[in-house]
């Protein structure tokens, strides 16, 4: 769970249209100007990508750059930023794009909107977003699992109530979902959030 602002991107044509957060979650606002600015964000995605692609992630405010910009408020005689969170949702926010592209905002994308039908299960849809030119969670840092039982999802608890510390961005939990996209729509939603994931919060 980054600790930072939900977005959702829109392409088409390859191409990147739209940027929302979600708002009240039903109606978000735009901030695609805003989100231009940010390196790590494809403006145009790879040639095999589909003609229209919604993708799902966070924006967020790592630790390197935000601690730099606190110094820099010190140094200007003004009151330092409280947290990374909060700062990357105010820059996003902000009416001045040159604002937002002196900061280092970062990005991790995470969940395809209606992936293609080859495609059977949650991991197997990022990987193929990584393809497509977007940056998602690095399996190398365990960031991102595939286990078939409790002990497995116990192991990643574990392994990242501790690891957290070391990473260069905040993160406030874990996301255990089920992979299987027949298995979830199986499992189906309730009023505000589905069945088939949930959210594990670290301790502060």
């Amino acid at each position: 769970k980054y600790d930072g602002v939900a977005i959702s991107l829109i392409y088409e044509e390859g191409k990147l249209i739209r940027a929302l957060t979600r708002g009240d979650g039903a109606v978000g606002e735009d901030i695609t100007a805003n989100v231009r600015t940010i390196q790590r964000i494809p403006l145009v995605l790879s040639t095999d990508a589909p003609d229209q692609v919604e993708i799902r992630g966070e924006i967020f405010f790592p630790w390197e750059g935000f601690n730099a910009l606190n110094v820099s408020q010190k140094s200007e005689g003004k009151e330092p930023f409280a947290n990374p969170r909060n700062t990357a949702a105010g820059t996003l926010k902000s009416q001045d794009s040159k604002v937002v592209a002196t900061r280092s905002l970062d990005c991790m994308l995470y969940g395809l909107v209606n992936p293609p039908v080859s495609i059977h299960g949650h991991m197997d849809s990022i990987l193929m977003a990584e393809d497509w030119g977007f940056p998602i969670p690095d399996g190398s840092r365990r960031m991102v699992e595939v286990t078939r039982d409790i002990d497995g999802i116990m192991d990643f608890i574990e392994h990242w109530n501790e690891a957290r510390h070391d990473l260069p961005f905040a993160i406030d939990g874990l996301v255990i979902k089920v992979n299987r996209f027949e298995q979830q729509c199986e499992l189906g939603m309730t009023a505000k959030s589905p069945r088939w994931a949930i959210a594990f919060k670290s301790e502060s």
